[in-house]
Order: structure tokens, then C-alpha cells, then sequence
């Protein structure tokens, strides 16, 4: 806190002090440049009545007199009196065109003071005239009430100030330390509100990345162990005495289980470049029906027993969208894909349009999604059927990437009852 406390208090007072010796170069000398008509009208209006008592005083004395009268009032006045010859004057040819015209001169930005006596060739001169300057001890105090009432000031910023930085300090440290839920509670209206609700942010979002890292661990190792174990087995019956039939079909199981372990890595390489924050997208815009018709003939010798049909709304036969290309085609192949695990004979995709957004639908007749489990779906080796068998199965990853596609593409993926009595797949961004 005394840091915060010194440099906002010392800036405040270099500042206070700076301003004070700057201001007559920065605001002074510039205001009476340009108003100075301004101030000579000023200055005239105040010293033409001095100036008239005098001449009334001095106009019918001889020179002689005059310098004796001046002596004598010069005990009334608080700033220098005197007569001097108008030649002898360091004035300007115009201020001595003044003179002449019996004008009132002023000098030295109104210390100085000029006026020619009609009829002759002297001149009565007043000042300088000071302005008010307090002593040394006023001038000492007045400082000291200044720094008092801004270090008070200061105080006052600082310490509210320094608190909140405390509690994102204090959060900092206990998230460094593995208490990987604190958060920084800032009051919204806080000018360290923004800084506050940055860090929380990163928190949570570091705080899910371990989660899912862990959560991504145990899985893994969940889903390596089966064909591990099934690869182990064949390996041993292969060496085994048996006739060559027994070992061909060995050897396959083998080839099987390397395909699964191969797709199961494919796979999670695919989550893993969409799980970062900024995977790059490369988005181009797209006449969405050719593409989509395109995707769906390109999944579709993975599902010879099931009918995949493309329906295209009419409003949809011209819809553009700004898509990455290559990844939505692997949401919507996924989920095509998913949909044949479960069909019983056909899967309809149909592209819509709903208020310049794109949708589409992945609809199959098979057994349906529970209201329960819609959500879960979407989060990686999540399945909702425990026993399936390897050509039924997956690894639960197939949702979670499409998910993270859309999400990534700023739209949502929902999951509802289709009419054909299976479950409905909606892609909407």
C-alpha cells in the first residue's frame, strides 16, 4: 500500500508543483498576448483617476515645483512616484504616439505606468506596482495545508484501491498454489473490475483444462486398456500350438484391435486441436446445399445398411454461410455416423433456414436419446449404453468434436425427439 500510496501522492504533487511555476509560460503569457487590448483598456480604466489628481496637482506648478509636489505625495502612495523627461523613456514608437496623445502607457504587464503632462515635455511615471506576495512563512503554511489535504486525498484513493488489488493478489497466490477454485470478488462498478473479471476468466478457464486433462487421463487409459488386453490375448493364442486357420484369425483380431487403437488416437488428436481456445479456423463462405449434399455422399458407403437422405428447404437452395469447410463436414459426418450405430433403416439430413441462421438436422428411427442423457452426450467418452461392442461402439469422442466445431463456429448443437421416432440432431449457427 505505501507504494501505491507514494507514487500517486508524488505524481499529485509534482504535478500540483509543476502546474504552479508552468502556468505563467503555459496559460499566463498566452492569454495576455491575445487579450491584450483586454488588459491595457483594463489597466487604463484603473489608473485614470490617479493619473487626473495628479495633473490637477502638478499642471499648474513649474517644473521645479512639480518635483517638490511629487516628494510630498509620494508619502501617500504605496508604489513609486516620478517625473521624468519624455525623451528619456525606453518606449515604443507607437506607445510614444500614445504619449503625445495624452494616453495612458502601460508597461511590464501592468507594473509600469505613463502619462505625458499637457503642454509640456515631462512625464509622470508610476511603479513599479507589485502584486501581493505572501512571506515566506504564509507561503511556507499554505504548502503545507496543500501536501496535507492531498496526502489525505491520496489516502483516501489509495486505500480502497489497494485493498481490491490485495483480494486479486490473494487469489492469485492461493490459485498458484493448487486452490485451483479462487476467484477474485471485485464489486462490478471497481475500476480494477476489468483486471478482476480477466483473471477469473483465465482461472476458469485453466481450471477446466486440468479437469478435462485429468478427466481426459482416466479415460484414455480406460479405453487403451480393453484392446491392449484384447491385442495381448491374440499374441498369446498366436504363439500357441494351433493350425494356421486359428492363427490368420488371431493375427486379424490383432489388425482390428491396431485399426481401434489408430482411430481412438485420430480422434483424440482431433479433440485436443479443437479443445484450444484459438484453433484457426479457416472459414470461407460456402453455398451451403451442394456442400452438404457432398458430405452426405461422402459418408455414405460407412452405412450400406441404412438410407441416408439429403433434403434440401427451398429457401435453403441459395444459403451462404462462412464455414470451415473441412471441420463442419466432420460434425455433420459424426453425426450421420452416430445416427447409423442406431438406425433401423433410414437417416434424414435436411438444410433449413430460421431467420438468416443455418440449420441442420440429422434425424434416424432408431431407439431415441432419453431426455436425461441429452446433455451428457456432448462430453468426451460419455456413452450411454455400457455394453457396446466394438462394431456398435466408438469411443465417445465423436460428440464431444462436434460440439466443439459449432461451438467454435458460434452457433449450438441440440438433441431432441425426430419425427421419424429416433432422435433428432440440430446443428445451429
Amino acid at each position: 500500500m505505501k507504494r501505491i500510496f507514494l507514487s500517486f501522492f508524488l505524481f499529485i504533487m509534482i504535478s500540483m508543483v509543476g502546474l504552479q511555476y508552468m502556468q505563467p509560460l503555459l496559460i499566463g503569457k498566452p492569454l495576455q498576448d491575445y487579450y491584450h487590448e483586454e488588459y491595457i483598456a483594463y489597466w487604463r480604466d484603473l489608473t485614470r483617476g490617479t493619473f487626473q489628481l495628479l495633473l490637477n496637482e502638478l499642471q499648474p506648478l513649474t517644473p521645479a515645483e512639480q518635483k517638490r509636489r511629487i516628494e510630498q505625495l509620494q508619502n501617500h502612495f504605496g508604489y513609486p512616484l516620478a517625473l521624468t523627461d519624455s525623451g528619456h523613456l525606453h518606449v515604443t514608437t507607437a506607445e510614444r504616439q500614445q504619449l503625445t496623445k495624452h494616453l495612458i502607457v502601460v508597461k511590464d504587464n501592468g507594473e509600469m505606468f505613463y502619462r505625458l503632462i499637457p503642454k509640456t515635455d515631462t512625464v509622470i511615471a508610476m511603479g513599479p506596482v507589485k502584486d501581493f506576495a505572501p512571506s515566506v512563512q504564509i507561503d511556507l503554511l499554505s504548502w503545507a495545508v496543500i501536501t496535507l489535504l492531498f496526502g489525505l486525498m491520496a489516502l483516501l484513493w489509495a486505500r480502497p484501491f489497494w485493498s481490491k488489488l490485495n483480494a486479486i493478489c490473494n487469489a492469485a497466490q492461493a490459485f498458484g498454489q493448487g486452490d485451483f477454485s479462487a476467484r477474485a470478488q471485485l464489486p462490478q462498478r471497481s475500476a480494477l473490475a476489468p483486471l478482476a473479471n480477466t483473471f477469473n476468466d483465465m482461472a476458469g478457464r485453466i481450471q477446466q483444462l486440468i479437469s478435462s486433462h485429468k478427466e481426459l487421463t482416466r479415460a484414455v487409459s480406460h479405453e487403451l486398456r480393453t484392446p491392449i488386453a484384447r491385442i495381448r490375448f491374440a499374441l498369446e493364442m498366436a504363439h500357441a500350438p494351433a493350425n494356421k486357420t486359428d492363427q490368420r484369425m488371431f493375427l486379424n483380431e490383432i489388425n482390428r484391435d491396431v485399426d481401434e487403437l489408430d482411430e481412438l488416437v485420430s480422434e483424440l488428436l482431433t479433440h485436443a486441436r479443437f479443445d484450444r481456445e484459438a484453433p484457426g479456423l479457416r472459414r470461407e463462405e460456402q453455398l451451403m446445399a451442394p456442400w452438404l449434399m457432398q458430405t452426405v455422399t461422402e459418408v455414405k458407403p460407412a452405412l450400406a445398411k441404412v438410407t441416408v437422405i439429403c433434403l434440401i428447404a427451398d429457401d435453403a437452395q441459395k444459403m451462404r454461410a462462412r464455414i470451415a469447410p473441412r471441420d463442419m463436414a466432420r460434425a455433420v459426418s459424426n453425426l450421420i455416423l452416430n445416427a447409423g450405430k442406431y438406425a433401423e433403416k433410414q437417416i434424414v439430413v435436411t438444410l433449413e433456414t430460421q431467420e438468416d441462421r443455418c440449420l441442420i438436422h440429422i434425424d434416424d428411427d432408431g431407439p431415441g436419446i432419453p431426455v436425461a442423457d441429452r446433455e451428457r452426450i456432448f462430453e468426451p467418452f460419455v456413452r450411454l449404453d455400457s455394453s457396446r461392442s466394438k462394431e456398435t461402439g466408438g469411443h465417445g469422442l465423436g460428440l464431444a468434436i462436434v460440439k466443439q466445431v459449432i461451438t467454435l463456429h458460434g452457433g449450438s448443437v441440440q438433441v431432441e425427439a425426430s419425427p421419424l421416432g429416433g432422435a433428432r440432431f440440430t446443428l445451429l449457427w
